[in-house]
């Protein structure tokens, strides 16, 4: 078996899988490990055992595993070292070539945890397959702007009992992963970096954990999987949902489409039905009737019998029409628009936006008129209530039962591949958008049985 390192570039080595690279510095030589390894030339050698260095490396301390075989190859005057077999807690020193070389057996998933994998460009002229169990995907490792995103390998996520593992199809963006990913909600929710963003998912369960009678593999589910931290988000192949969070996906709705309904689907009915208690044959006025939450809340109010005004930019008046909306434009006179469609007072108000809206909006209700937001936390001193919107299954299933009567349906203004999520944050943070953005999931082979993403 044979392992090279980045000191010992173009080894012309038969690799089959290089199922980990974790970066380990030395005081005067970098090395790069291999940990588990499989290698087509040697016999009865089982993967998830091996953790080889070679000799270029000068007293290296590492997570090692177990040293099966490593077998001489000379390249530009240096040779490896053969070491077999270093059992459980012992030390094995080789000396070859003046080279040192130490094996202690500890847990390979722990060591692989504790360390960050490295791309395949630092073995040069070596191509390492991707390590079985990793998955493509965005994340960040600082707060910032979009330039934070980065695109890469990341750790398949674990299983825990109440969770399943959901193969993404499409992820949607929201307001609230730029905000996450800008530090905005550092008070509230504490980030463990590297933090995949996302919330809203679609896709296909493809390994439900130990506890979960719920769902089963090829379930296709919908989920707006917010957890009390920022960690495992949906811009990614893969993502552990706890089960709290998901319900069936829409039979009539694409992935996409499906994608953009959980967060601002379980934003706009709580607040309807369960904060405003909307009633038919009321008055109801929505903010932003065009974007993601007020679009569906147009839609979710006028299912429910009530008359709905929606304000929004011209560009978008026929577009709220379509949902069941009356709309007025933005601005200077905003108050006087409504008014000319409600004389006496608007009976609930779903405030988007915060600031002057939410105040003109206090000022529009009837007298019993009752306002929330989900914007500004000052609605309080106008007598309404802020929301914050909660995973709840059964919202979210009947959400999903709306979809396929037809009463909600989902706008999609454009979609990106995973690759350029970066591009997906800039432009819904310009707040410009009609409906939702979405960010779409190459679909691959779904992951192998028993690959190491179960545990808790």
């Amino acid at each position: 078996m044979i392992v090279p390192v980045a000191v010992v570039g173009g080894v012309p080595v038969a690799v089959v899988e290089v199922v980990d690279m974790v970066a380990v510095q030395n005081a005067l030589v970098p090395a790069a490990l291999a940990v588990p390894v499989v290698v087509a030339l040697v016999r009865d050698v089982p993967a998830g055992l091996a953790l080889v260095p070679v000799a270029a490396v000068l007293a290296v301390q590492m997570p090692a595993v177990r040293v099966l075989d490593v077998v001489a190859v000379p390249h530009l005057g240096v040779a490896a070292v053969r070491a077999v077999d270093v059992g459980v807690g012992d030390v094995l020193q080789v000396a070859g070539h003046g080279a040192l070389t130490f094996g202690v057996r500890v847990d390979v998933r722990q060591a692989a945890t504790r360390t960050a994998p490295i791309g395949a460009s630092g073995l040069r002229g070596v191509r390492v397959p991707r390590r079985v169990g990793d998955m493509k995907g965005i994340s960040y490792s600082r707060y910032g702007g979009p330039e934070v995103l980065e695109y890469g390998e990341l750790r398949l996520p674990k299983v825990g009992p109440d969770s399943v593992l959901v193969k993404v199809r499409a992820a949607a963006v929201n307001p609230v992963d730029w905000k996450c990913r800008e530090g905005y909600l550092d008070g509230a929710l504490e980030a463990v970096f590297p933090v995949v963003p996302g919330w809203d998912v679609s896709g296909v369960v493809v390994r439900p954990g130990p506890a979960v009678a719920e769902f089963a593999v090829g379930d296709e589910v919908i989920g707006y999987i917010r957890e009390d931290f920022l960690s495992r988000g949906s811009f990614a192949e893969y993502v552990a949902a706890p089960v709290r969070t998901l319900a069936r996906k829409p039979r009539n709705l694409s992935f996409e489409e499906a994608a953009g309904l959980p967060l601002v689907g379980l934003t706009a009915y709580q607040v309807l039905v369960k904060v405003l208690q909307v009633r038919r044959g009321e008055t109801v006025l929505v903010h932003a009737a065009a974007g993601g939450v007020g679009s569906i809340a147009v839609q979710l109010a006028h299912h429910l019998g009530a008359r709905v005004i929606g304000t929004a930019s011209e560009t978008n008046h026929d577009f709220v029409r379509g949902l069941g909306g009356e709309p007025v434009t933005y601005g200077a006179g905003l108050a006087e628009r409504v008014r000319g469609l409600a004389p006496e007072g608007v009976d609930a108000a779903f405030d988007t936006i915060g600031g002057e809206t939410l105040r003109i909006s206090a000022n529009l209700l009837a007298p019993e008129g009752r306002l929330a937001s989900i914007a500004d936390g000052d609605v309080v001193e106008y007598g309404g209530r802020y929301y914050f919107v909660r995973p709840d299954p059964v919202d979210l299933l009947r959400l999903t039962e709306l979809a396929e009567a037809g009463a909600v349906s989902v706008h999609v203004s454009e979609t990106f591949p995973l690759e350029r999520a970066a591009e997906a944050h800039r432009l819904n943070q310009e707040g410009r958008t009609r409906g939702k953005i979405v960010v779409t999931v190459e679909w691959e082979e779904e992951p192998e049985e028993g690959r190491g993403a179960t545990g808790y």
